[in-house]
């Protein structure tokens, strides 16, 4: 077996990014519609060997590869926009075909050779008129794609347990990020949240070790498929109250769990999800005194920083941008 290495994870925000910006065509291999949500697999080497967890593509809608045409006429001019998209799962392409499995727990974490990621998967739902035309594409459509863009998140050499709090579709960065630091023997906790079941980015599984409250009992018997297929234990939220999830917000979920942990030495927050959630997390993170870090979505036109229509404000008063700067920032150095 060929020697590899494990992908080495950002320490600092300033290692994050840097590799060039591969831009032209993806071919989809694999497509997958559930409720109101879709995932794209697509074979580009070039982003999936360079791609960082919280990084993001550009997929356009402007053109089909092979000269074809895109039909203008269908969509308003504001459809043309490329479509920014966290890089959800990298994919490995054995044999022609795609797989999310982990490899079995007897072998080393390092993928082999032939596992060197030729794919990429993303994960949106189906808000408006572009992203349901991108559901509708067939495998082996090649798109326009343009990443790895922005600057994902970084892990501090100190860490100990990194705990991923997601909300609705924001969580889909984290399978990804997930999997990588599981290969870098990093604990992970998920924490996901959502209105209902059916806005869940992630199918519904019976925990097999459920994440306990300070009183020993089960916060949620119910855990994310995605994650469990990694070994990553997690805990669902429900606003809306259901028998055996977590009844509450993600951030309440969180609370209920960080009060069970006796030492909370290098646990690192990471969170993605709506605006309010992410300033609720910011400051359960100051009140904690822990490091939080946050994955930002902005409306973005370009993506890779000339049209300045992504600004964020920071503290000090002064604007970074999304697509450039970010999307990952330092919670305790936004304006919320």
């Amino acid at each position: 077996m060929a020697e590899t290495t494990v992908r080495r994870l950002p320490s600092t925000q300033e290692e994050r990014g840097g590799l060039p910006i591969f831009v032209g065509h993806a071919s989809i291999v694999a497509k997958e519609r559930y409720r109101d949500f879709c995932r794209l697999t697509l074979r580009c080497p070039p982003i999936a060997q360079r791609a960082q967890p919280g990084q993001f593509v550009n997929l356009y809608l402007d053109a089909l590869g092979g000269g074809k045409p895109f039909e203008r006429m269908t969509l308003p001019m504001a459809a043309l926009l490329p479509r920014p998209f966290s890089i959800a799962r990298l994919v490995p392409l054995r044999k022609g075909r795609t797989d999310f499995t982990s490899p079995p727990a007897d072998l080393p974490i390092c993928p082999s050779a032939h596992e060197t990621p030729q794919a990429f998967s993303v994960l949106f739902d189906l808000r408006n008129i572009g992203t349901r035309w991108l559901a509708e594409l067939t495998a082996d459509v090649p798109l326009r794609v343009a990443g790895p863009l922005g600057k994902g998140f970084w892990v501090p050499e100190d860490i100990r347990c990194a705990v991923l709090i997601g909300g609705g579709i924001g969580a889909t960065p984290f399978p990804f990020f997930a999997e990588e630091l599981k290969r870098n023997g990093i604990r992970t906790v998920a924490l996901l949240g959502a209105q209902t079941t059916d806005k869940l980015p992630f199918d519904p599984v019976r925990a097999e070790h459920p994440l306990k409250d300070a009183d020993g009992q089960p916060l949620s018997y119910w855990a994310a498929d995605e994650f469990e297929s990694l070994g990553v234990p997690s805990a669902l939220a429900l606003d809306q109250p259901a028998e055996g999830y977590f009844s509450g917000t993600v951030i309440a979920l969180l609370e209920a769990w960080l009060s069970a942990q006796s030492d909370r030495t290098g646990f690192v927050l990471y969170g993605c999800g709506p605006r309010g959630m992410m300033r609720a997390l910011a400051q359960v993170a100051e009140r904690y005194g822990l490091p939080c870090q946050v994955a930002t979505e902005e409306r973005m036109a370009c993506g890779i920083g000339i049209c300045f229509g992504c600004p964020i404000p920071m503290r000090d008063g002064s604007y970074r941008l999304c697509c450039t700067d970010g999307p990952v920032f330092d919670a305790h150095e936004l304006a919320w």
